[in-house]
């Protein structure tokens, strides 16, 4: 607290905190003002006690004003469409399908090597599950098979299963139009069997 002002003499002291801040916040007595001013005009510390209490308040003011909402931003002719936007949304979601179960694979029986007869025909598009006869292959080995296109570059690799005296294996991605040749290949990387493919 700062030193009481005699009011009506004029002495120098200093005015006290509830007398500054009241000059602050513009309610003390305009008879009252007048003597305050004039020591400001000559007293710094009061002058920075004026300052603290005015950032104090601006401070309030800035924490308290309200913020309008971020939809106020929009103008007024598009927030009357948003019930049709949110009916159009709802209608989407009533509509959507799922998407459709994986088709199953197309099996496809590979008994015929190159040149001996024509590339079995295969649907573009679709899995396949490739079957491939083994008469005179031993059913404990473990064989591969890569699947090459008509230029000779590997499209897919994989391994194959012993199914009821059948090697098979499934081609995780559908092929495109084209020719295609199936390699099996032995534990040892000796090429076994090629058949031909055509995807139409």
């Amino acid at each position: 607290m700062g030193i009481p002002l005699d009011w009506n003499r004029r002495l120098p002291a200093h005015p006290s905190d509830e007398i500054l801040e009241a000059y602050a916040l513009g309610r003390l007595p305009e008879e009252r003002v007048v003597i305050v001013e004039e020591h400001l005009l000559i007293c710094e510390s009061c002058r920075d006690a004026i300052a603290e209490t005015d950032r104090f308040v601006a401070a309030l003011k800035s924490a308290t004003r309200h913020k309008a909402p971020w939809w106020s931003a929009v103008p007024s002719h598009a927030r009357s469409l948003a019930p049709i936007l949110v009916l159009f949304l709802l209608a989407l979601a009533v509509v959507w399908k799922r998407p459709p179960e994986t088709a199953a694979p197309f099996v496809v029986n590979l008994s015929s090597l190159r040149g001996s007869s024509p590339p079995a025909p295969t649907p573009a598009g679709q899995p396949l599950r490739l079957t491939i006869d083994q008469p005179d292959l031993a059913p404990t080995n473990e064989y591969s098979v890569d699947v090459v296109d008509a230029s000779g570059s590997s499209v897919w690799k994989g391994v194959v299963s012993d199914v009821d005296g059948k090697l098979v294996t499934t081609l995780p991605r559908p092929l495109v139009r084209g020719v295609y040749w199936v390699r099996l290949y032995g534990s040892n990387s000796e090429l076994l069997r090629e058949f031909g493919l055509s995807a139409k």
